[in-house]
This record gives C-alpha cells, sequence and structure tokens, in this order.
C-alpha cells in the first residue's frame, strides 16, 4: 500500500470489481474512503470522471489515485454515512421527506450534467446520507458515468445500469452501449428512487408503482418523469426540481 495511506481492514462498501475500505491519510491526519479497483482502465476512467465533475457538494470528490498492480486506488473524502437503500426493499419514508431527498439528489445531478456527463446508474445504492448532517446526501460510484462528446451526444462504453432504476433507452445493446441517452435518462432514474422512498420497494412495474403513490398531482409529476418515450419527460433537473417542489 502506498506509503501515504494506512488502510483498515474493514470493507465499507463493494462491488463487482472493487472494495471501498475506510483508510488513514498520514499526510493530512484525515480519514478517507479508497476504493480498491482489479481494472485499472476502468479506474482510471472513472478517476477522471470525478475529476471533470468537481466540487459539487453532493458529489463525492476524488482526492487522489495511485496503482499498486494489479490494482488501481481511488481515494476519496470519506462521507460517514449510509446507503439510501439498498436494491429491492427498503425504508418507507413520509412523502415530504421522500421528495426533499428526491430534489436534493437532482441537484446534484444538475452539477453532473453542467459538466457534460451522465451517471448512468441512479440508484438507492448509490446515494448517501451523512450521519452527521441528515439534510446532505452524496452521489458515488461514477464507473457507468458517460461523457457528452462534441457532437452533443453521450457516448462511451458502459458496464450496465441497474434494472428497475433503468430507463429503456439504457439497455445495454450489441455495440455495448446505447448512444440514444440525455439528461432525461438520469431524471427517469431519479423518480424511480422517489417511488422506492415513498412505496418501501423497488419500482419493478412503474405503472403499479406510481398508482401507489396517494397524492394524484404528486403521482402525475412521477408518472411524467418515467414516461417510456424519453421525449415526453422533463427535459431538465431544474424542471423536475420545479415540478416536486410543491410536494416538498
Amino acid at each position: 500500500m502506498h506509503y501515504r495511506y494506512q488502510l483498515k481492514k474493514s470493507v465499507i462498501g463493494r462491488g463487482n470489481t472493487s472494495r471501498v475500505f475506510l483508510a488513514l491519510d498520514i499526510k493530512n491526519d484525515i480519514q478517507v474512503a479508497i476504493k480498491r479497483m482489479s481494472n485499472i482502465n476502468e479506474a482510471l476512467i472513472e478517476a477522471d470522471i470525478m475529476r471533470n465533475i468537481g466540487g459539487s457538494k453532493h458529489v463525492t470528490r476524488l482526492l487522489d489515485i495511485f496503482i499498486e498492480e494489479p490494482y488501481a486506488y481511488l481515494v476519496m473524502e470519506y462521507n460517514k454515512g449510509s446507503r439510501l437503500g439498498y436494491f429491492k426493499k427498503g425504508k418507507i419514508y413520509e412523502p415530504k421527506k421522500a421528495v426533499q431527498i428526491t430534489i436534493k439528489i437532482l441537484e446534484g445531478i444538475r452539477s453532473i450534467h453542467e459538466c457534460g456527463f451522465l451517471h448512468c446508474d441512479l440508484t438507492p445504492h448509490n446515494v448517501l446520507i451523512l450521519h452527521d448532517n441528515p439534510e446532505s446526501i452524496k452521489i458515488i460510484d461514477f464507473g457507468s458515468s458517460v461523457q457528452k462528446n462534441e457532437s452533443g451526444e453521450y457516448k462511451g462504453t458502459h458496464k450496465g445500469a441497474t434494472k428497475w432504476y433503468r430507463p429503456p433507452e439504457l439497455k445495454k445493446g450489441p455495440d455495448g452501449f446505447s448512444a440514444h441517452i440525455d439528461n432525461s435518462s438520469d431524471l427517469y432514474s431519479c423518480a424511480c428512487i422517489c417511488l422506492y422512498l415513498l412505496t418501501g420497494k423497488a419500482p419493478f412495474r412503474k405503472k403499479e408503482s406510481y398508482q401507489l403513490v396517494r397524492n394524484e398531482k404528486l403521482r402525475m409529476v412521477l408518472k411524467k418523469a418515467v414516461r417510456r418515450n424519453k421525449r415526453e419527460r422533463y427535459q431538465t433537473a431544474d424542471e423536475l426540481i420545479k415540478a416536486l417542489q410543491p410536494f416538498a
């Protein structure tokens, strides 16, 4: 391990090809989170994305990266918190609180979009609620993110987004990735997270999920956000935030 960091044994997060450890940055005497990745190329891409996204208060900051074969290590700020939820079942939130959390996620997504990126894998598992400030969230895991090219299209290789939160256009095609995505693709996933918070379960069937939302006007907002035709959805994070604010 790099001389500057003292890695602790406990795993605080895990993915298919990665593990996240709590560590001590000896130079600065602070705790950090270190993501160990077995695919070095993917780690370099993710680190570049995090650098470009920069300092949004709702996005985890990258502090450093180093390689020690056969792994790459991403050093990130340590946010003491817990996942908003897991993939299938979770806590049912009071509607006002569920909407407030969703708006905070959308504020983070807005800053990501402004930097020319899509997250492409927004789920309750990829959002942290901070213990010392329950009003704050952090968006994590940019391993599936893609960047807008010079033609204004989002294209790139993709590990595959999580079902139930994934818009139809984000399914992997024969070329490894669908190019027909835009900002509304992330907004679709945000609305699915809101449905999860309101109902306590993943939106396995979208129609059944939003029919469980008691407030008819809120139900119509979420219904629009998860339309199959992306041109019929909200097109920007600000549009969806504005539509949700009366319920917060």
